[in-house]
């Protein structure tokens, strides 16, 4: 697995106050932790940069390699993955961070994104797909981490259902998540979904009528236009 670097900077205080400055100049106030470390690492991050890094599940589930900016000391680098973030749904922004210190030697518990590949033939046959898991814990080694799953659904036909049970894992890496749940299926469209399709087509027919109701009446304002020209030059000849 690719690792993604991100950047951080240590900071010295703490508290609601020095939070709450520290948003309004722009940065995420967040620590980090481990069992090897005596006390919290006390970090910012700019927020920016963060909404970044997060908007791809693939590196805010992984394993990273924090960079760690020190104004007194020089700079570290730490492997750790992204334990927890609290989120502002009202203001939407992120509040604070927290990351969790690992080494190459320490397995660790990820969520890994499940990506779908493939059409499957049950759409062909009136079906949709309906996605039940779109990511999956694991447990295992930082250097034995998987960026995604991929899972196979082209063969996946009306009716049919696709389970953890039907994938193959590497074998390094142990499945954490309940071994019977679903990924995905092909079910029949809901009378909802068939009303909402009947009345697009239905949409699209009347639009369709329309557009050729309206061509009609141009050829025959076109058409009268004609004759009362013709009507005109009649009358002066």
């Amino acid at each position: 697995m690719k690792r993604k670097k991100l950047l951080v900077e240590t900071r010295n205080k703490k508290g609601k106050e020095e939070n709450k400055r520290l948003r309004n100049s722009g940065y995420v106030p967040g620590v980090l932790y481990s069992p090897r470390d005596k006390e919290n690492l006390l970090l910012k991050v700019p927020e920016k940069e963060l909404h970044h890094f997060l908007s791809d599940k693939k590196h805010s589930h992984g394993i990273i390699d924090l960079k760690i900016k020190k104004d007194d000391a020089k700079d570290l680098t730490r492997l750790a993955v992204i334990k927890d973030f609290q989120y502002d749904s009202l203001q939407k922004r992120i509040n604070h961070f927290d990351f969790y210190g690992v080494t190459m030697k320490e397995k660790v518990t990820l969520q890994v994104p499940i990506v779908l590949e493939g059409e499957p033939k049950g759409i062909k046959e009136g079906g949709i797909l309906d996605i039940s898991l779109r990511e999956i814990e694991v447990e295992c080694l930082p250097v034995d981490a998987p960026e995604a799953i991929t899972v196979d659904i082209s063969q996946l036909g009306f009716n049919d259902v696709i389970t953890l049970q039907d994938i193959e894992l590497p074998k390094d890496i142990k499945l954490l998540t309940d071994i019977d749940r679903t990924i995905a299926s092909v079910v029949a469209p809901t009378k909802e979904e068939e009303l909402v399709s009947g009345e697009e087509e239905a949409e699209a027919e009347e639009a369709e009528e329309g557009e050729e109701k309206v061509e009609d009446k141009v050829k025959e304002a076109q058409a009268e236009g004609k004759d009362e020209k013709k009507e005109k030059k009649e009358k002066k000849e």
